[in-house]
């Protein structure tokens, strides 16, 4: 318990630095990860960095800001923006529900938790931008409308949530494993579309009046129509196959959905935008990529990594068995040790830890569909923390002038959305609908 005291510690002091001196958290993040890793697992500096760097998410945020880089440096995706603003510029009040639907639309389509935010980002802060609402609606629209669009039955995460809870609770739950998958769909629909209509009246978002001053947008220019025509071509590329493959399965689409992913598309989709010189690579490299994000993330991630090495998850799994809680607390309490360690981190990292609760909660009686309702809500819901990957793709688009007042908020937001959720797991509301 002291090392995980410690741990949290070290995570305050970080938060508490970084603020106050306005030195980025992910820096500080790298320093007291290889001091764990060094002083407490006893590893080299080398060793550490080899094994445990978030090397694969750093090339994911690089490579694919790098090549909408290029699309924002070009007036392209701020042109895309403008026109969609002209059209609701009667109804700008609209704009955020619509930012909020397309990203939803979009990752229903089949990109998935990682691509999504860094296709409709850049476009949904450009709407903000032109009709003037609280950039955090735009972030909170990605992030939100992300989940709910990859709870669709068609989607790969459906399967894998099926076989994952069917792997730790066996093939006689199956049938409540199967439920609860649907009910997922039902939930993250209600409950965040809740959220997202809530923020938007208490972020103002209902007080943008009448007209929107967007004069009619001229054509494009040479370099813009190259930037649309290369994003189209890559969205086209790596979401209809896949949605092609849930409908009609052939080999082509299959080969197409397995081998065309976004890392790869992205860096064609860059290399091209950069030949054709669409925008100057130096400057979009330099202006357009989220250094700052990127080592926030990194850093965060690759602190997170050495927990085992501070007990934490021990800390908080072992009481948390043996706590002789009531059974309708008991996935409330699982919601909220799963989200309070996802506020630092990929909640896919953090669930896989907690998996060996699943069995011991169902076996004292608590609904499959109560267990993994939780459990899921409390590894999406803090996800919206900067420091998270889903909040850290939230922001990927977010222009550099409005990022302080987006990141500022979405560090307190997702202690709200705990909060929320977990009063619903309390109350039982994920209990409604078992069968």
């Amino acid at each position: 318990m002291a090392l995980t005291i410690i741990f949290f510690a070290i995570v305050a002091a970080i938060i508490f630095i970084g603020i106050k001196r306005n030195v980025n958290f992910g820096l500080l993040g790298i320093i007291a990860a290889l001091g764990i890793a060094i002083l407490v697992k006893g590893e080299s500096a080398t060793q550490v960095i080899t094994e445990s760097f978030p090397l694969t998410l750093f090339f994911n945020l690089f490579i694919t800001t790098l090549f909408y880089g290029f699309a924002n440096a070009s007036g392209a995706m701020h042109g895309v923006a403008q026109r969609i603003a002209y059209k609701f510029r009667n109804h700008s009040a609209l704009l955020p529900f619509v930012g909020y639907v397309l990203t939803i639309v979009v990752s229903a389509m089949g990109p998935g938790a990682m691509s999504t935010p860094i296709i409709v980002s850049a476009l949904v802060f450009s709407l903000a931008m032109q009709a003037g609402y609280h950039p955090i609606l735009a972030s909170l629209a990605v992030w939100s409308g992300t989940m709910v669009g990859a709870a669709m039955p068609w989607m790969s995460d459906w399967q894998n949530r099926v076989g994952t809870y069917q792997a730790l609770l066996g093939d006689e739950y199956l049938p409540q494993i199967e439920h609860s998958v649907f009910l997922l769909m039902i939930w993250f629909t209600v409950v965040y579309t809740v959220i997202f209509i809530a923020a938007y009246f208490f972020f103002g978002g209902h007080k943008s009046h009448g007209k929107v001053e967007v004069e009619k947008p001229e054509p494009f220019a040479k370099n813009q129509k190259i930037s649309v025509t290369v994003v189209l071509a890559v969205v086209i590329l790596l979401v209809v196959p896949a949605f092609v493959q849930k409908i009609v399965p052939n080999p082509v689409t299959a080969w197409m959905a397995s081998n065309l992913s976004m890392q790869l598309l992205a860096s064609v989709g860059a290399a091209i935008l950069a030949i054709l010189q669409v925008a100057n690579f130096n400057d979009v490299l330099k202006n357009q990529v989220p250094w700052g994000i990127i080592l926030t993330v990194c850093g965060m991630m690759f602190l997170m990594k050495q927990a085992d090495a501070m007990n934490v998850v021990t800390s908080f799994a072992t009481p948390l068995a043996n706590a002789n809680l009531p059974i309708w607390l008991l996935p409330a309490a699982l919601l909220a040790v799963n989200g309070i360690l996802t506020y630092f981190c990929d909640g896919r990292a953090v669930s896989p830890m907690l998996q060996p609760l699943y069995p011991v909660f169902v076996a004292l009686g608590c609904p499959v569909e109560a267990v993994f309702l939780s459990q899921m809500f409390g590894g999406t819901g803090p996800s919206f923390s900067p420091f998270s990957t889903g909040g850290a793709m939230a922001l990927n688009g977010c222009p550099d002038e409005l990022r302080e007042k987006t990141v500022r908020v979405q560090m307190v937001m997702p202690w709200v959305i705990l909060v929320f959720t977990f009063i619903l797991s309390a109350i039982g509301v994920f209990s409604w609908f078992t069968v």
